[in-house]
């Protein structure tokens, strides 16, 4: 049998087999504590397996997402999911209390997974140009090269059978045991702009069907969409924007340090929704110069963070342990925070004061966009030994 019909098969065969389990998934909700920032590690590896000593650092963070590209440049066999799967698996080997998330994309049919082969052969369910008549095919990320050149199938929300096929990847994936739930890319509304190609009641049921498959997701996980996640949470769905209908958690993937980011993550604090405020891949300095230059970002998290609340940054793709490691910050996230003394406040003059029962004060210039962390302690991290 052909490598790729014999994976196509294998999750077939697989779906089939857990289908009657598919009610029992279940994962565990993350680690949450106000001593600390607590941090959050979202990327993936192309090229394969991360390194045992890049493990040490990756089993740091209490949620760690596994991005779409694992293991696409590797000459290991297998889809997206085998790949994904096999690098949480090694994460949760080390540490089984990290929250481990599975990348999906709500809209784009990224070819490299194995269910889109399923989904290539469902013609009669694809999402369809409202004008033209003809198939959506739309571009990803330009991160994640080769794509295909006309671009990739849309899942079609709208139909039960489709939101089915998406769900059910997710499921399964939590029915591994190694994962506790999946990050829903571009599951907010008119995302990849899929408006300019869509009438107004197709447009109105594709992005309602989208709103059902993220509800039903984070109901199967404990939680009840537009209301605060759960401490007692089996899972989590990780939507985008604080508004957005069907979710209690979100990624703010574009956060900076600015009045306008702040606003966002207070709007999502409001709602007790599980927040990961991710610093830009725009913000340059982060990726290159990493944690002794992202202390504005840092202070304006500070100012509107509540519980279930994490912060990250760096590219979707870490190519290297030098990239692994400067995303661990031991001067930022094992300082002492305690609990908030009270919300963030600003002055008539724009500085955003916020303080923490360690005695850690933050403050935060909404004119000039710096921040200032007066920490009240040293690190509190011991240095690693070396693994035998």
């Amino acid at each position: 049998m052909a490598p790729c019909l014999f994976h196509v098969v294998k999750w077939l065969l697989y779906a089939c087999i857990a289908s009657h389990m598919l009610e029992n998934a279940q994962g565990i909700a993350p680690r949450w504590s106000w001593e600390t920032v607590m941090p959050f590690f979202h990327s993936c590896n192309e090229t394969g397996l991360w390194s045992d000593e890049a493990l040490d650092v990756i089993s740091k963070f209490p949620m760690v997402t596994v991005e779409k590209g694992q293991g696409f440049l590797s000459n290991s066999s297998g889809y997206a999911e085998d790949h994904i799967i096999t690098q949480l698996a090694a994460v949760k080997a080390r540490d089984p209390t990290i929250q481990t998330v599975f990348y999906m994309n709500s809209v784009l049919n990224w070819f490299f997974y194995a269910f889109a082969e399923e989904y290539k052969n469902m013609p009669a369910d694809w999402l369809y140009d409202s004008t033209t008549h003809k198939p959506l095919r739309l571009k990803g990320d330009p991160m994640f090269q080769p794509q295909p050149s006309k671009g990739m199938l849309v899942f079609n929300h709208a139909i039960p059978g489709v939101r089915s096929l998406w769900k059910d990847v997710c499921y399964n994936a939590v029915n591994s045991g190694v994962v506790d739930g999946c990050y829903a890319d571009a599951s907010d509304q008119d995302s990849h702009r899929t408006e300019n190609y869509l009438n107004a009641s197709d447009r109105a049921a594709f992005e309602a069907g989208k709103v059902i498959t993220s509800a039903d997701i984070t109901r199967k996980f404990g939680g009840e969409p537009g209301k605060p996640y759960p401490q007692n949470a089996t899972g989590v769905l990780i939507g985008k924007k604080p508004d957005q209908e069907g979710i209690n958690a979100i990624q703010i993937e574009m956060f900076e340090a600015n009045e306008e980011q702040i606003q966002i993550l207070l709007e999502a604090v409001a709602r007790g929704y599980l927040v990961q405020a991710h610093i830009s891949v725009k913000v340059g300095y982060s990726v290159t110069c990493g944690c002794s230059c992202i202390t504005n970002e840092l202070a304006a998290f500070l100012i509107g963070m509540g519980k279930y609340s994490y912060f990250g940054y760096g590219t979707w793709i870490s190519p290297d342990l030098a990239d692994v490691k400067k995303r661990w910050c031991p001067d930022l996230f094992t300082r002492p925070l305690g609990k908030p003394l009270g919300s963030g406040t600003r002055s008539n003059n724009g500085v955003w004061r916020r303080s923490f029962s360690s005695g850690t004060n933050v403050t935060f210039d909404a004119h000039t966009n710096k921040g200032t962390i007066d920490w009240s302690g040293p690190s509190t991290e011991v240095e690693m030994t070396t693994r035998p």
